[in-house]
């Protein structure tokens, strides 16, 4: 059976993705940073560093999901895991599986829950949130996706979801998405079309989920997300990367400030999303 049209464009931009955060994982690698967060971070004060603002947005999560100590949970687009190793720490859960594109950072993970004597509390997986292969139907207590589910097919993802989760079970998301008013920008192109619309969103995962609440957070996320710009170009031009880490880089860096001017003329929304499945 020949693919459809629209399974090969999914297939590109979820290869091309892959590819992009493989050569984050070694940029930071390489950088030796010591807390490899990927997110715009939560501000509150203003003097925060950039990493103690990416290690609250993080907490904001942990604290929206109620998780208990004997939860298991899945955590989808994990990243390098910085943020699930942070988790053990603030947390009791029984288990943890998290599910990654990129092959280098799903390896980083497992590796470095071997050295903290962690891997029978945190795996990782390489695989997509869409399919979160392996994992049975009602088994899971909450799914977590931190600024990362622009990049899923997110029908199949609410779906999907649902399926794994016990009823009462949670979906939390640090989520960005379009206003309402942008929808125009949806119809470009394939990856502005999974990024989606507040209302496109919120209609795809009713159709599984109950909304608890939805929580406005651009004020919080907007200074961050200039910060990652900032510390881009006084890092990337200089360091000792490969030509092609360089653009992944500078390439974020053009998206990123874009972000950070749609959230301070709300043309953009970032959200802190609570669902239950019922």
């Amino acid at each position: 059976m020949s693919k459809s049209p629209m399974t090969d464009v999914a297939s590109s931009l979820t290869q091309s993705v892959a590819r992009q955060y493989d050569l984050f994982q070694t940029s930071l690698e390489l950088l030796q940073k010591d807390r490899k967060f990927l997110n715009y971070g939560y501000t509150v004060s203003g003097t925060e560093t950039h990493e103690a603002r990416q290690q609250r947005l993080c907490l904001e999560v942990f604290q929206a999901a109620e998780i208990g100590k004997d939860d298991v949970l899945i955590d989808v687009g994990f990243g390098s895991g910085e943020q699930d190793f942070l988790l053990s720490n603030a947390c009791e859960f029984r288990r943890l599986i998290g599910f990654n594109i990129s092959e280098r950072q799903v390896r980083y993970a497992n590796e470095r829950a071997i050295r903290e004597n962690l891997a029978h509390k945190l795996s990782f997986r390489l695989g997509e949130a869409e399919c979160l292969s392996g994992v049975e139907g009602s088994s899971v207590d909450r799914v977590l996706a931190i600024e990362c589910a622009f990049y899923f097919d997110r029908p199949r993802f609410y779906e999907r979801a649902a399926h794994v989760l016990k009823p009462g079970g949670l979906v939390v998301l640090a989520d960005i998405a379009f206003a309402d008013c942008a929808a125009f920008l949806t119809r470009r192109a394939e990856d502005l079309r999974r990024v989606g619309t507040q209302s496109s969103n919120r209609t795809a995962w009713e159709r599984h989920f109950c909304t608890r609440s939805v929580r406005r957070i651009n004020e919080h996320t907007r200074p961050g997300a200039q910060m990652t710009v900032w510390q881009i170009l006084k890092t990337a031009p200089f360091s000792r990367l490969t030509a092609a880490e360089r653009h992944e880089w500078l390439k974020m860096a053009f998206y990123t400030q874009l972000v950070a001017l749609g959230l301070q003329v709300s043309f953009i929304q970032y959200d802190l999303i609570v669902l239950q499945k019922t």
